[in-house]
C-alpha cells in the first residue's frame, strides 16, 4: 500500500494577488494574456508573495468561480514542484467568505463596540462610586 501525502495547512495553496484600484478584475481574469502579463509583473515586483520555483515557469490550471462572492479566480500549476495554487485577489478574504473592505469595517465596529462597552463600564463604576459616597456621607449627617 502506498503512503499518503500529508495534507498541508489550510490556505497554504492560495496566493493573494494585489490588485490596483484602477484595474477591472473581472475583465482581467477573463483575458488570459492580460492576466499572464499582470501576474508576471507582480511576480517581478513582489517575489515574496509567490512560491519558490515560480521563476522557472507556471501554466494556467483552470478557472474557479466562488459561489459566495461570484468572483472568478485562476489556478496555476508549477511543473517544477508539481503543485497547483489558487490565486485570489486581495480584495476578498481567505476562503472567499467576504470582501476585505466589508470585513475590515466589521472588525472596526467590533473593536469600537468593545471600547464603547469598556467606557460604559467605567462610567457606571464612577457613578456607582459617587452614589456610594453620597449615600455614605448622607448617613454621617444624620
Amino acid at each position: 500500500m502506498t503512503e499518503r501525502k500529508k495534507r498541508g495547512k489550510a490556505g497554504d495553496k492560495t496566493i493573494c494577488l494585489p490588485i490596483q484600484d484602477e484595474i477591472n478584475y473581472s475583465k482581467l481574469v477573463e483575458d488570459h494574456e492580460a492576466y499572464r502579463g499582470y501576474l508576471n509583473t507582480e511576480i517581478a515586483k513582489h517575489p515574496e508573495l509567490f512560491p519558490e520555483g515560480i521563476e522557472q515557469g507556471y501554466r494556467f490550471h483552470g478557472l474557479v468561480e466562488s459561489l459566495r462572492q461570484g468572483i472568478k479566480t485562476r489556478r496555476i500549476y508549477l511543473p517544477t514542484s508539481h503543485q497547483a495554487y489558487q490565486i485570489r485577489p486581495d480584495f476578498v478574504t481567505p476562503y472567499m467568505s467576504e470582501q476585505s473592505e466589508i470585513a475590515s469595517k466589521a472588525l472596526y465596529l467590533g473593536l469600537a463596540e468593545k471600547v464603547h462597552s469598556r467606557l460604559n463600564w467605567q462610567r457606571d463604576r464612577q457613578l456607582s462610586h459617587r452614589l456610594n459616597r453620597i449615600h455614605r456621607d448622607g448617613h454621617k449627617r444624620d
